[in-house]
């Protein structure tokens, strides 16, 4: 009984975790990419777009290290006009996560 109780309180944590985020994730696996709203700016020329990313990861929901801010991804690719941003989240249960925001513009 002590182990059925356990199991279960164990998967409701693990639940309740995968729902923080405001997007739909799978409870043994998500990998998913979604977007964000920005600043709605127009790209003139296409040929001029620039990517950058920046990423987080964590361990267990106990240790999470990396910056995805919209500011580091923006610098990563040495993007000054952000048009828009994309999203990306992967993770295995409980055990790994990685955030990871893509930013696109000028």
């Amino acid at each position: 009984m002590k182990k059925n109780l356990l199991t279960a309180f164990v998967f409701g944590l693990a639940f309740l975790f995968t729902q923080l985020n405001a997007n739909a994730t799978g409870v043994f696996y998500t990998n998913a990419t979604y977007p964000v709203t920005a600043t709605g700016s127009k790209v003139e020329n296409l040929h001029n777009l620039k990517k950058g990313e920046a990423s987080t990861t964590n361990i267990l929901y106990l240790v999470e290290t990396g910056d995805a801010s919209t500011d580091t991804a923006a610098k990563n690719g040495g993007i000054k006009k952000i048009s828009y941003i994309d999203v990306n989240v992967k993770s295995i249960f409980i055990f790994w996560a990685k955030t990871t925001v893509t930013v696109y513009g000028e």
